[in-house]
């Protein structure tokens, strides 16, 4: 017993710094957000202490409702690309690629590495009239002069993709990489077609990966802000730009508050149904 309560003793002193780091630079801001969300907003743009919910009852203005809207499409554009182009690289990299599979996935993670304002800073230089793209159009004779990219939704769609394109590729390759082969090969081997043995063994073996994929890339593409702004001009106005806009141009920081504080509670009902999802998925592979 008394070892018992000496190792409790350590395991208590060992998570204790990390409990404190989450609570002071985690736990402790939101807290502070969902406050300033009940707040009021004085005529100078300061926080006044107060429980209200006129903040969140703003939200039900129709002015705000192209936004959401616009959030939702641009991210559920941005997730589904990502998966009809993520899963195949990540199929490959599981399944054909063999001894560059390692190569290839570092290839993935070396955006990784940039920082995120340098890599969409360099799609300003591809996507600009006098850029890359268009010289290269130009030189194939396919278009007579430059055509205008920046500041489309294009653009930003293409920003979006190329952020989180990583993000989906990774855990489909995860959950694609322990896949028994041999059940591929019993498949085969009763008939089945290279793609009844995709439909019906490969992609319900990996459902977790694309779970989380969509998880991964639905999620962030909601609340990014500076792919709208530096590729598509602010023109495009999202979640995220709302956010920024409430609290730093129009010193509405109650208000910005309440949109931070909806954005989190839909992310976080998409972490539970990814979890309710993943541990149905467990329960009927078992």
């Amino acid at each position: 017993m008394r070892g018992l309560g000496r190792n409790r003793l350590l395991t208590l002193l060992m998570v204790t710094p990390s409990i404190v780091i989450v609570g002071v630079f985690l736990l402790v801001p939101l807290l502070i957000v969902v406050a300033y969300s009940f707040a009021e907003r004085d005529s100078y743009g300061g926080v006044v202490p107060a429980f209200t919910l006129n903040n969140y009852a703003q939200l039900l203005d129709p002015i705000y409702h192209p936004i959401m809207w616009g959030s939702l499409e641009l991210a559920a554009i941005n997730t589904i690309l990502a998966l009809a182009i993520g899963y195949p690289i990540a199929y490959f990299i599981a399944f054909r690629a063999g001894r560059w599979a390692p190569l290839l996935l570092v290839l993935i993670l070396v955006p990784f590495w940039i920082n995120f304002l340098i890599r969409i800073s360099a799609w300003i230089v591809l996507l600009g009239r006098g850029g890359l793209i268009n010289a290269t159009l130009q030189a194939f004779g396919i278009i007579d002069e430059p055509v205008r990219m920046l500041g489309t939704y294009g653009a930003v769609q293409v920003g979006l993709l190329y952020a989180f394109l990583p993000s989906a590729v990774l855990p489909i390759y995860a959950a694609l990489q322990p896949i028994n082969r041999t059940l591929l090969e019993a498949a085969h081997d009763l008939g089945a077609n290279p793609l009844q043995s995709f439909l019906r063994v490969t992609l319900p073996l990996s459902l977790s990966g694309v779970m989380a994929a969509v998880l991964f890339v639905f999620v962030p593409s909601m609340g990014v802000f500076a792919i709208p702004v530096l590729l598509g001009g602010g023109k495009e106005i999202i979640i995220g730009n709302l956010i920024v806009q409430l609290f730093l141009e129009f010193r509405n920081i109650p208000l910005g508050a309440a949109v931070s504080v909806i954005l989190l509670l839909a992310s976080s009902l998409g972490i539970l149904l990814y979890m309710r999802a993943l541990r149905k998925i467990e329960l009927a592979r078992s």
